[in-house]
């Protein structure tokens, strides 16, 4: 495997390369449709948060970010993407480990994601969600192409939520978190 760093000390090749992956890797169905737009996301997400990329040999292998929400307390990891020839070595869950490090030593006590269903993955799609909210969530499986929801079960990620409709008709946005050990005070605790 290769080493993380922060994207925000990289050239402009290295930033490239992750805005590239947005466009590239991002699965189902699409994930930004321009690498213009790819560009943007890459630069708020490291202004606004910070951002974390595993390379190897100068070549970007997948990076993650971190937005912060709730004064801090919560931060969202957006987005995550790994190269395809690359995925199922650790690497995802390395980049995982290195946002809820860096989530941590900010303040965080709370780690939170959403992942969409946008292409009907899991029991969650083409349902009327709003029947019975509480119910679907309890039930959720996936229907056997590996919704990302359950790799982020596997890292301790509890489904907290779901957006009925986030993405068109049916197509609803999953929201998964985890209580973050903060490596610093949190001046709002009781």
């Amino acid at each position: 495997m290769g080493q993380i760093l922060d994207l925000a000390d990289q050239p402009d090749s290295v930033l490239e390369q992750a805005a590239l992956l947005l466009v590239e890797e991002f699965n189902e169905p699409q994930g930004w449709p321009t690498l213009q737009l790819a560009r943007v996301e890459a630069a708020s997400v490291i202004r606004e948060g910070f951002a974390r990329a595993m390379t190897d040999d100068g070549e970007v292998l997948g990076w993650v970010g971190g937005l912060p929400e709730y004064h801090g307390r919560v931060w969202e990891l957006h987005p995550i993407v790994v190269r395809r020839e690359h995925r199922r070595r650790g690497i995802g869950r390395a980049l995982v480990a290195a946002f809820e490090e860096e989530a941590s030593k900010r303040g965080a006590l709370t780690a939170t994601l959403g992942t969409d269903d946008d292409s009907g993955m899991t029991s969650l799609a083409d349902v009327d969600l709003y029947r019975d909210v509480p119910h679907h969530i309890v039930e959720l499986r996936d229907l056997g192409r590996g919704h990302p929801f359950l790799f982020y079960q596997k890292l301790g990620y509890v489904v907290t939520g779901v957006m009925p409709d986030a993405n068109g008709r049916g197509r609803p946005d999953i929201y998964m978190s985890k209580a973050i050990v903060s490596s610093r005070h949190d001046p709002g605790a009781p």
